[in-house]
């Protein structure tokens, strides 16, 4: 009973993120786009970047295909990470119904619950290829676009109480969000936490290609993360 209970809850609530998020339904829905533009600051990506949400979602549904079929009715071991899941998917759809100020404390707390669920899966350390890409990829992928979008949220609520955030702050953030990279890369080789960091860093810079701190930050922190990578 309480597998069910929690299949039926992970389904429901990634139903409820992408009916909230994906289709457009949520009340705020239209504050994402009207704070892009109205709260605009140097860590603002382009637009066409938001386009990670797409392997996003379907990473979201491979997962809770994965996590609720047959084969893993008997898995106990991942009893912790489909919670995390459905506290993560909640908290994502619940950021089309909130305006800034409270979606600062929604997207900080999902960036830690799916901090939580990337190192359930790295003590799980799924041996299968299929374990590893329907579960381990798409968290590291969901967490990485977390961190970005945990720093923009910050940025357009500093914006929206009157200190606006410029080139230079926002090439110091490209150089911690590298960091971040770097560590991931060194302790994890989670390639595709960088990747989606290098990905968020060039539609900064796409954005605002005249802004030099934030050109040179991006150049750096995207050839430290591929030196990385391979050496």
């Amino acid at each position: 009973m309480i597998y069910i209970a929690q299949k039926l809850l992970l389904a429901g609530s990634l139903l409820f993120m992408l009916w909230a998020n994906l289709l457009g339904v949520g009340k705020s829905q239209k504050n994402t786009s009207q704070m892009y533009y109205a709260l605009p600051t140097a860590f603002s990506p382009a637009p066409y970047t938001f386009a990670v949400w797409a392997p996003i979602f379907l990473g979201c549904i491979a997962m809770t295909i994965y996590l609720c079929g047959p084969a893993m009715r008997d898995s106990s071991r991942l009893n912790l990470l489909r919670w995390l899941l459905v506290v993560a998917f909640l908290l994502t759809g619940t950021t089309a119904y909130t305006a800034i100020g409270w979606s600062n404390l929604v997207i900080v707390g999902l960036f830690i619950t799916l901090g939580l669920a990337y190192n359930e899966v790295v003590v799980l350390a799924p041996k299968s290829l299929m374990g590893y890409w329907i579960l381990r990829v798409p968290i590291a992928i969901f967490f990485s676009w977390c961190l970005v979008a945990t720093v923009l949220n910050g940025c357009q609520f500093s914006a929206s109480v009157g200190w606006p955030v410029g080139p230079n702050v926002s090439a110091l953030l490209i150089g911690f969000a590298s960091l971040i990279g770097l560590i991931f890369l060194i302790k994890f080789k989670e390639h595709a936490f960088a990747l989606v960091l290098a990905w968020a860093f060039w539609g900064i810079v796409s954005a605002r290609p005249e802004a030099l701190p934030v050109v040179f930050a991006a150049i750096a922190g995207t050839s430290a993360m591929f030196v990385a990578a391979f050496v």
